[in-house]
């Protein structure tokens, strides 16, 4: 019988067995269910930083963000400019977006999971589902194909989650409240969808600077 740690490792070595039918933006999983794997290590070095936690989730959060973009990017360069699914076509503008496309998803997941007792998974689920219908304006929900709703989904839940993962252990302790799962989902997606309203207006804010 497969125990839950080699299901661990089985699971996060998808996306690099299919690395040349799918990229490796989604590589972003991989590294999710790594640490994932290392958890126990991982949350008691995150509970001896000495930083308030919510500039923690910050760093942590935009951090793998960034690395999300960067393998975004990878995937897209030998793509000509016209069709790269990039924030922009060109690599180091898109870095430069990229910090007001990420930073408003980033923060509110970081208030809802300091107040409200929000698991990693929880914040994974809800994510990784409303990234579906909101990437691309929607277009990927509307293109009816389950294979690129999995792909969206384990990406966008990966680098919304991510940071929640590393605090768990310290928010486990934490004095939070505790509601349904029903409320944590309506709250989760309204977050979601002010935080794609918050990253349009500050996408098309940096570009005036």
């Amino acid at each position: 019988m497969v125990g839950q740690k080699a299901w661990v490792i089985l699971i996060a070595a998808i996306p690099v067995l299919v690395i040349p039918l799918l990229g490796i933006t989604w590589l972003n999983f991989s590294v999710f269910m790594f640490v994932y794997y290392f958890r126990e290590r991982v949350q008691r070095w995150y509970v001896g930083l000495n930083a308030p936690i919510h500039l923690k989730l910050l760093i942590s959060g935009m951090a793998f963000s960034y690395l999300t973009e960067i393998l975004a990017i990878a995937d897209n360069l030998p793509k000509p400019p016209s069709e790269r699914i990039l924030l922009s076509p060109d690599p180091f503008t898109d870095l430069y977006l990229a910090l007001g496309y990420y930073l408003p998803f980033i923060l509110l997941w970081s208030v809802l999971v300091v107040r409200y007792r929000y698991s990693a998974r929880d914040v994974f689920l809800i994510g990784g589902i409303a990234g579906i219908f909101l990437e691309q304006a929607g277009a990927v929900f509307l293109s009816m194909n389950p294979f690129a709703w999995l792909y969206v989904f384990l990406v966008y839940g990966s680098f919304k989650a991510f940071a929640v993962l590393l605090a768990e252990g310290e928010l486990g302790v934490m004095n939070r409240k505790a509601i349904s799962r029903s409320k944590k989902a309506i709250l989760g997606l309204i977050s979601e969808f002010t935080a794609t309203i918050l990253a349009v207006l500050l996408m098309k804010a940096l570009v005036y600077f």
